[in-house]
């Protein structure tokens, strides 16, 4: 018998870095809310509860992202991922199986590599799993310590690493899967970091291996996992990224770009077989194109309905207000 799923999703950052009134969860990748990428993929693998920890200056507007079908838990003062996890608690009092964690910042997580994730967990029989990644020259996060037999140690943060430790390759990507029954009386012995005052969810690896439970890492060799939406540079980033691959699925179903490096196609976008789209074309969420149409060159197309075989260059066709 499978076991239950649960997912809690950390989305009380401030986002400061993007320079922005909007909160960053709430900025927008080619037509989707960040946000949505990390609960859209909890959904996909069958986590229910979703739960949204967020903090007092952005749960209103998240949700009217998602006015149904998610709980949400206040983190009323930011005092770091272990806290942000204990707001989470009341919710699943009582819940018997695997607890998906993530971050809410992160649009390259997807259901693969969840399904990834908690085949691992489950095949090995853990009780904590992460996703760790390998880098020649590694970014500032979490190192992952492992022993003799590859059980993960401990992961140690940056800030608290010592030389030998910072020359680890190996680190954390910030998703994780927990044997709820087994890890949730461990979660109230994280104590306050001393250097930043507040409770790393990173110390529930030590201190899960000291208590004699399995603790593994599934190693995703994945740059963009550990990679979360900061600033205008990441967004920007994410939205090339995600472009190209919503092209290539377009070409891939029969639909032919001149320039494709000239296109923006955001998602929820429809297109038909032996259509063209030609340079300079915008085609925005909730547009739908037949089949064998000609779009472009300076097309701007958003929530419109092209019908098989219309031809429409420089014209703006907006049917949403975003």
């Amino acid at each position: 018998m499978e076991r239950k799923l649960a997912a809690v999703i950390l989305a009380g950052g401030k986002g400061t870095r993007m320079k922005s009134s909007r909160n960053k969860l709430l900025h927008k990748i080619l037509g989707k809310e960040v946000i949505r990428f990390p609960v859209e993929a909890a959904r996909a693998v069958g986590a229910e509860p979703v739960i949204l920890v967020a903090g007092s200056h952005n749960i209103a507007s998240l949700k009217k992202v998602f006015p149904e079908g998610v709980i949400f838990a206040l983190q009323k003062k930011p005092l770091g991922t272990a806290h942000a996890l204990w707001q989470a608690e009341e919710f699943l009092e009582g819940f018997q199986g695997d607890v998906l964690v993530l971050v809410g910042d992160s649009p390259y997580v997807n259901q693969e590599v969840l399904s990834q994730l908690l085949d691992h967990h489950r095949r090995t029989s853990s009780d904590l799993t992460l996703i760790s990644s390998v880098f020649q020259q590694p970014p500032p996060y979490g190192r992952v310590i492992r022993d003799e037999e590859g059980m993960v140690v401990r992961v140690v943060e940056e800030i608290d690493a010592t030389p030998e430790e910072l020359g680890i390759k190996e680190v954390n990507s910030s998703y994780y899967v927990f044997r709820w029954e087994t890890i949730q009386p461990l979660l109230h012995e994280i104590k306050e970091n001393p250097k930043k005052g507040e409770y790393y969810l990173t110390d529930i690896v030590d201190i899960a291996y000291r208590s004699g439970l399995k603790t593994s890492a599934l190693r995703i060799d994945n740059p963009l996992l550990t990679k979360g939406i900061n600033t205008r540079q990441d967004l920007a980033e994410a939205s090339e990224y995600f472009n190209r691959k919503n092209i290539e699925a377009l070409m891939d179903s029969g639909v032919s770009f001149v320039s494709p490096g000239n296109v923006v196609v955001e998602f929820d976008v429809h297109v038909g077989r032996d259509t063209v789209i030609y340079p300079f074309t915008y085609l925005g969420s909730g547009t739908f194109v037949g089949k064998n149409c000609r779009v472009g060159p300076f097309a701007f197309l958003k929530g419109a309905k092209i019908e098989e075989g219309w031809e429409v260059s420089f014209v703006k066709m907006v049917e949403e207000n975003d």
